[in-house]
Protein backbone atom coordinates (compact mmCIF):
# COMPACT_ATOMS: atom_id res chain seq x y z
CA UNK A 1 0.00 0.00 0.00
CA UNK A 2 1.40 3.41 -0.61
CA UNK A 3 -0.10 6.33 1.30
CA UNK A 4 0.04 9.69 -0.06
CA UNK A 5 0.19 13.08 1.91
CA UNK A 6 -0.83 16.01 0.59
CA UNK A 7 2.01 18.69 1.85
CA UNK A 8 -1.35 20.68 3.46
CA UNK A 9 -2.45 17.38 5.15
CA UNK A 10 1.24 16.34 6.03
CA UNK A 11 1.77 19.74 8.31
CA UNK A 12 -2.04 19.54 9.76
CA UNK A 13 -1.22 15.71 11.37
CA UNK A 14 2.77 17.36 11.79
CA UNK A 15 1.25 20.53 14.23
CA UNK A 16 -0.67 17.79 15.96
CA UNK A 17 1.90 15.28 17.07
CA UNK A 18 2.86 13.64 14.13
CA UNK A 19 0.18 10.61 14.07
CA UNK A 20 -2.31 9.54 11.68
CA UNK A 21 -5.11 7.10 12.27
CA UNK A 22 -6.75 5.59 9.03
CA UNK A 23 -9.68 3.46 9.74
CA UNK A 24 -13.31 1.84 8.03
CA UNK A 25 -16.48 1.90 9.73
CA UNK A 26 -19.95 2.14 9.19
CA UNK A 27 -21.74 5.03 9.87
CA UNK A 28 -23.78 5.30 13.42
CA UNK A 29 -27.06 5.34 12.04
CA UNK A 30 -27.19 2.85 9.20
CA UNK A 31 -30.08 1.85 6.66
CA UNK A 32 -29.87 -1.05 4.41
CA UNK A 33 -27.03 -1.45 2.66
CA UNK A 34 -25.58 1.73 3.91
CA UNK A 35 -21.51 1.09 3.18
CA UNK A 36 -18.73 2.05 4.95
CA UNK A 37 -16.40 5.01 4.67
CA UNK A 38 -12.75 6.11 5.79
CA UNK A 39 -12.06 8.13 8.55
CA UNK A 40 -9.20 9.72 9.55
CA UNK A 41 -8.00 11.70 13.19
CA UNK A 42 -5.06 12.65 14.77
CA UNK A 43 -6.16 11.35 17.90
CA UNK A 44 -6.11 7.49 18.68
CA UNK A 45 -9.93 6.70 17.56
CA UNK A 46 -11.54 5.19 21.10
CA UNK A 47 -12.84 1.70 21.62
CA UNK A 48 -10.89 0.51 18.84
CA UNK A 49 -7.72 -1.72 18.39
CA UNK A 50 -5.84 -3.41 15.82
CA UNK A 51 -4.32 -0.29 14.37
CA UNK A 52 -0.73 -1.27 12.54
CA UNK A 53 2.22 1.46 11.32
CA UNK A 54 2.25 1.56 7.46
CA UNK A 55 6.32 1.59 6.43
CA UNK A 56 8.26 4.82 6.26
CA UNK A 57 9.13 4.52 2.46
CA UNK A 58 5.14 3.69 1.65
CA UNK A 59 4.39 7.29 3.10
CA UNK A 60 4.94 10.25 0.96
CA UNK A 61 6.37 12.29 1.93
CA UNK A 62 7.95 9.71 4.28
CA UNK A 63 9.42 11.74 6.81
CA UNK A 64 6.66 13.68 8.34
CA UNK A 65 4.50 12.02 9.92
CA UNK A 66 3.80 8.71 11.06
CA UNK A 67 0.62 6.57 9.50
CA UNK A 68 -1.44 3.87 11.58
CA UNK A 69 -3.86 1.93 9.24
CA UNK A 70 -6.63 -0.64 10.59
CA UNK A 71 -7.53 -2.70 7.37
CA UNK A 72 -10.73 -4.58 7.46
CA UNK A 73 -10.78 -7.80 7.26
CA UNK A 74 -6.91 -7.94 5.90
CA UNK A 75 -7.64 -5.90 2.88
CA UNK A 76 -5.80 -2.79 2.12
CA UNK A 77 -5.88 -0.05 -0.66
CA UNK A 78 -3.04 0.29 -3.67
CA UNK A 79 -2.99 4.08 -2.87
CA UNK A 80 -4.40 5.82 0.29
CA UNK A 81 -4.85 9.39 0.05
CA UNK A 82 -4.68 11.77 2.77
CA UNK A 83 -6.20 15.48 2.13
CA UNK A 84 -7.00 18.35 4.36
CA UNK A 85 -10.52 19.51 4.19
CA UNK A 86 -12.24 22.51 5.43
CA UNK A 87 -11.66 25.98 6.17
CA UNK A 88 -12.95 26.97 9.17
CA UNK A 89 -12.55 23.57 11.14
CA UNK A 90 -10.27 21.87 9.09
CA UNK A 91 -9.63 18.03 9.72
CA UNK A 92 -8.21 15.27 7.61
CA UNK A 93 -9.85 13.14 4.95
CA UNK A 94 -8.43 9.86 3.57
CA UNK A 95 -9.49 8.29 0.40
CA UNK A 96 -9.11 4.46 -0.37
CA UNK A 97 -8.05 4.29 -4.11
CA UNK A 98 -9.72 7.96 -4.80
CA UNK A 99 -12.87 6.87 -2.76
CA UNK A 100 -14.22 7.91 0.29
CA UNK A 101 -15.79 4.15 0.94
CA UNK A 102 -13.88 1.20 0.09
CA UNK A 103 -13.83 -0.78 -3.05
Amino acid sequence: MQVDVSTAAAEFVRDRGGQLWVWVAHPRVRCCGTTAYMYAATQPPPGLAGFSAVPHDSVVPYDSIEVLFRAPGGRAPSVLEIGLRGRRRPHVEAYWDGCIYPI
